[in-house]
């Protein structure tokens, strides 16, 4: 099959239902449509499945996850050489999937199109500024030898082969999780143009947008879009600087004064929405005060979302167990019950603390990228099993680092059981394999978790380059950090962490970590039992 169709829905049945009868009219018919319908309540399922088309059609069903996660759910359905998405607002024109397989043939890797308004779109200010943008958009594209960027890669209408498409990793389902709107497009596009493709824009390849956007929904969108940016921003911080420019730089000061821009946002919203959602064509001073209010929901999302990333201080926490081990002479102190837990993740997040993840810390200790307000990494030293258990569930997504004991995986803490410690089952290779699936980085923590300050020259090497040669030979990515055992670390060890190849290595010395810190000598700071209320608070605000 030449091509495979991919329309992610939510909510919106009579759209995406001209959006598959459209098709009908296709002058290519090598082609299969798939609707994925991303938690609709609203029958589209059902009614989708009572059309008869005349081509190969199928509806996929899932719990509403957001468009990124839909789109990936139908690439992996799709059978076609070539993937063509669609939002479900878009009605194809019926010489689309042959302009599109023309500039395929021509050479092209990557196909954009123009999606000017469709005429049947309810009459309003935003339909026809979307109609006016859609048109400078066609005419800037046209321009030869134009300099795409990663803002006119929409997933509105683009196709590129399927083996692009999975060697490329599909969407960043974190931009949408939750059925949020984000940059899932953004992130893609800038993806395509680091990774070199020949991307092509065919004014030919012609779909029509029925925009039903309310004012109301717009703004939303816009308040979503800043917090989106701002993850953007943190996934690829050589492109930051250009993606805040281009967003309004008058209504930065929302970022400095907190609580303003919510004050001015419920003092002018109501007035603007009112007229807004009223007017069939709305003036051109209309529109300019929606603008004001739509830049200032922009940078309440951008604040909301941590700020633009800068350097600053980074936070790491340290913690063990995630269990409750009462009574245990050893490890009582260093195990979090899995409920304590949870409200400790729920104090970081009202606090407005910031979760980053490995690859965010990397960058940000080389100097190559900034860091949202209050950045804090989460870090578990031994791997042991309620790591997966009972501390994943609850972190849900949230990106972490654990510090394996590579001679010991699958065994249980016998460094610890000579002092008379209980047992606890440390994580197997498998499941470390399963965690760096679910965003968890695994680094090492040496081969046996001796004091390496005691460990003889000739079997230093061993164990903490061995540790590193461990993970990787079990299939694991080779680790970048390193954890010293009982944070306890000398010139000698710390020589020996850089010579086998870590990017950077962990104390247990309370502290942040602050822009060009020697990275082999990282602070953290130790969560422990008794650390709740007011004492958990006053050890983030303090770092000690």
């Amino acid at each position: 099959m030449r091509f495979s169709l991919i329309f992610p829905t939510y909510q919106r049945r009579e759209l995406a239902l001209a959006a598959v009868q459209a098709l009908e009219k296709q002058e290519l018919r090598d082609f299969e449509a798939i609707m994925v319908v991303d938690g609709s309540t609203d029958g589209t399922a059902q009614a989708l499945r009572e059309l008869r088309p005349s081509f190969p059609f199928t509806v996929l069903e899932q719990p509403n996850a957001g468009a990124a996660n839909a789109r990936n759910r139908g690439a992996r359905a799709a059978k076609g050489e070539i993937l063509l998405f669609l939002d479900d607002d878009m009605e194809a024109h019926p010489r689309l999937l042959a302009e599109h397989d023309r500039s395929h043939r021509e050479g092209a890797e990557v196909v954009l199109g123009h999606i000017p308004l469709h005429p049947d779109s309810p009459r309003g200010m935003l339909s026809r500024n979307v109609g006016i943008w859609a048109e400078n958009r066609a005419r800037k594209l046209s321009v030869p030898g134009v300099e795409l960027t990663s803002y006119d890669l929409l997933t509105g209408q683009i196709s590129l082969r399927s083996e692009l498409f999975r060697r490329l990793g599909g969407f960043d389902d974190a931009f949408t999780r939750g059925g949020t709107y984000g940059d899932e497009d953004l992130d893609f596009g800038q993806r395509l143009l680091d990774a070199g493709c020949r991307v092509v824009f065919n004014p030919e390849a012609v779909s029509w947008q029925r925009y039903i956007v309310t004012p109301r929904q717009h703004l939303k969108q816009w308040r979503q879009t800043g917090s989106a940016d701002v993850g953007f921003a943190r996934k690829h911080p050589h492109r930051a600087e250009a993606v805040f420019a281009t967003r309004g730089r008058p209504f930065r000061w929302v970022l400095e004064v907190p609580g303003l821009g919510a004050l001015l946002a419920a003092l002018l919203k109501p007035p603007v929405l009112f007229l807004a959602e009223r007017a069939k064509g709305g003036s051109a001073l209309m529109f300019r005060w929606f603008r004001r209010v739509r830049m200032l929901e922009y940078w309440r999302g951008v604040r909301e979302a941590g700020g633009i990333p800068r350097p600053r201080p980074l936070r790491v926490l340290a913690y063990h167990a995630v269990a409750d081990l009462a009574g245990d002479p050893v490890l009582e102190r260093y195990a979090v019950p899995a409920e304590r837990f949870r409200h400790q993740l729920e104090v970081l997040r009202r606090a407005g603390y910031n979760p980053i993840g490995a690859g965010e810390a990397v960058r940000f200790l080389e100097g190559q990228g900034g860091l949202p307000r209050r950045p804090i990494l989460l870090t578990f030293d031994d791997a042991y099993k309620d790591l997966a258990t009972a501390a994943l569930p609850l972190l849900d997504g949230t990106p972490a680092v654990t510090f394996a004991v590579s001679g010991r995986l699958g065994g249980t803490n016998e460094w610890d059981r000579g002092r008379g410690a209980r047992p606890l089952r440390l994580l197997d290779a498998e499941e470390l394999r399963e965690l760096a699936q679910k965003g968890i980085e695994v680094g090492a923590h040496s081969r046996t978790h001796p004091n390496l300050t005691r460990v003889p020259d000739g079997e230093l090497d061993e164990e903490i380059a061995g540790s590193r040669q461990d993970l990787a030979r079990r299939g694991l990515p080779l680790p970048r950090f390193f954890a010293y055992p009982y944070g306890v670390e000398d010139e000698r060890v710390r020589r020996a962490v850089q010579q086998a190849g870590f990017t950077a290595a962990f104390t247990v010395g309370p502290g942040r970590v602050l822009p060009g810190q020697d990275p082999y000598r990282l602070p953290r700071v130790e969560i422990f039992r008794h650390d709740q209320g007011w004492r958990f608070r006053l050890k983030l605000a303090l770092a000690r």
